[in-house]
């Protein structure tokens, strides 16, 4: 298959989001996510689950996004609509599994999405976490 035409194949993105584990880091607001590659970006898409009380203290939720290939992902939006009360969220961070190769990026948080908390956002643009160097050893 010719190198352009690789980009218009649907792929499935796993997706591991972390809510912190404090007194009212959960959320029952809508919440959705925007992925970002060199190739373009997701849309805003929700994230949901029918019968699941999603983003509760301390648990770790998964989805699956099916989209066309991004190419390496350089960040994601996260956000909530504040729709509950006391809506506020913390989220640990976010893991992006590309399924087609299997390469896993991690981007963390560990920031409040509140309006009545921290700097008031109820969104986050987070960049992916740096890989890790290999160690230089000099003899």
């Amino acid at each position: 298959m010719p190198n352009h035409f690789r980009n218009l194949v649907p792929v499935k993105y796993e997706l591991i989001v972390i809510t912190g584990d404090v007194k009212g880091a959960g959320t029952d607001s809508n919440v959705s996510i925007t992925i970002y590659g060199v190739n373009g970006d997701s849309g805003k898409r929700e994230l949901r689950k029918k019968f699941r009380n999603l983003f509760e203290r301390g648990h770790t939720d998964a989805f699956v996004l099916e989209m066309l290939e991004l190419g390496d992902l350089l960040r994601v939006k996260v956000e909530h609509d504040g729709s509950s009360p006391n809506g506020g969220w913390l989220l640990k961070c976010v893991e992006v599994t590309n399924t087609a190769t299997s390469v896993t990026t991690i981007f963390p948080c560990g920031k409040w999405l509140d309006s009545g908390k921290a700097d008031g956002q109820i969104q986050r643009a987070l960049p992916p976490q740096a890989p890790c160097q290999p160690l230089m050893i000099t003899p």
